[in-house]
């Protein structure tokens, strides 16, 4: 027996019909007139009948839903298509009667396969993104020419400063008093003096209430006066320095942005467009990673150079006692949002042997931590 919803009757049409044919063999249709039987559907074109299509044969390609072309096709598939599109005729006809014909079963496993096939597809873009990103980032980052990337870092930077000096009044960028720049430039000295580095540094100033700093591609690094003001020694300027370098020396700028365009890719295939919340986390994991690995260089630079890190640490338990107080509209630094155990960073730039001061007076640590109040 044949339930009503999945059988079309149409024993009962005697007259020609318009269809379209598709005989299997090409993609162009043929513009035809049947007649349907009780047992066949003779196909006529220009009056000649070219072929008879046993009813027994036939199943519906889908399910008849009321506006859409009525399709028919064999029980062993061979390709032929017999398209009903205009189904008012035939509609007429289509109540009561004996004959009639079955949905496929094959549309129904199809959308068993086309699920299935849907779950696998996001499987193996979860792996791709997982186990080929990382690696493809890395191998990108290889053979990216240096001058490239120092280019992409000044054009990174240029980009920033422009949008901070005008889309928020509250931001602008600080002119380095010569004083200034030589205190950076005295830092510097004594962390490449142990530690060659790739990148001939540019520090950049901006004044802003938010804590943070921010290394880009190709050596460009800029403070905040936030973060300056915050600091009670040089010591922990050089630590926040050492951090913002080792991103640079390491290349995480470049491969963060390739990882990124290669992740949003894939997410965006995946969701139709639309950001998935699995990209942020991926993201922020491969930060982690990236973040612990500058902390280990910063800590071996100052340690080799004989910079006390204590200084660092006691900044980043301000940073940690600032965005854990719930009464102030406090933006987390970068530095700390990739870290949940921030105890255990803390810890670890207390607990280094190094206890040396930076050949610095009083005076030039004022000219740097003072540089954005000019």
């Amino acid at each position: 027996m044949h339930s009503t919803s999945d059988r079309f009757d149409l024993s009962n049409i005697a007259e020609t019909i318009p269809a379209r044919l598709f005989d299997g063999k090409t993609s162009v249709a043929k513009d035809v007139m049947v007649t349907i039987g009780d047992h066949d559907i003779a196909v006529f074109v220009n009056g000649e009948q070219i072929t008879t299509l046993v009813r027994d044969e036939l199943v519906l390609c889908e399910k008849p839903m009321r506006g859409r072309p009525i399709r028919l096709r064999k029980l062993r598939d061979d390709g032929t298509r017999l398209v009903f599109v205009n189904t008012t005729e035939i509609a007429k006809s289509l109540v009561g009667g004996k004959s009639g014909h079955n949905v496929a079963e094959g549309s129904r496993k199809n959308i068993t396969r086309i699920t299935a096939g849907i779950a696998t597809f996001c499987v193996v873009v979860a792996l791709t993104i997982w186990l080929g990103v990382p690696v493809l980032a890395n191998i990108l980052t290889k053979v990216y020419p240096r001058g490239a990337e120092i280019a992409l870092g000044e054009s990174a930077r240029d980009q920033i400063l422009y949008v901070v000096e005008h889309l928020d009044d509250s931001f602008a960028r600080c002119e380095t008093s010569p004083m200034a720049q030589e205190s950076v430039d005295t830092i510097l000295a004594t962390i490449t003096k142990v530690q060659p580095l790739n990148y001939d540094y540019e520090v950049t100033f901006v004044r802003s209430d938010i804590p943070n700093a921010l290394a880009l591609p190709g050596g460009k690094i800029i403070f905040f006066s936030r973060l300056l003001e915050m600091m009670d020694s040089p010591e922990a300027f050089a630590g926040v320095l050492a951090h913002e370098i080792a991103h640079a020396e390491k290349q995480h700028s470049l491969r963060a942005l390739f990882s990124s365009l290669a992740t949003n890719q894939l997410f965006r295939i995946m969701g139709g467009g639309i950001p998935a919340p699995a990209e942020f986390a991926f993201q922020q994991g491969y930060t982690r990673e990236m973040e612990s690995e500058a902390d280990a260089f910063a800590i071996d630079a100052m340690t080799r150079a004989n910079i006390n890190t204590k200084p660092t640490a006691v900044l980043f338990s301000k940073l940690r006692d600032e965005t854990t107080d719930g009464g102030r509209d406090f933006e987390i630094p970068e530095i700390l949002s990739s870290h949940p155990d921030i105890a255990g960073r803390i810890g670890q730039f207390e607990n280094t042997t190094a206890t040396g001061r930076l050949p610095l007076h009083s005076s030039d640590w004022q000219f740097l931590k003072t540089v954005c109040r000019n």
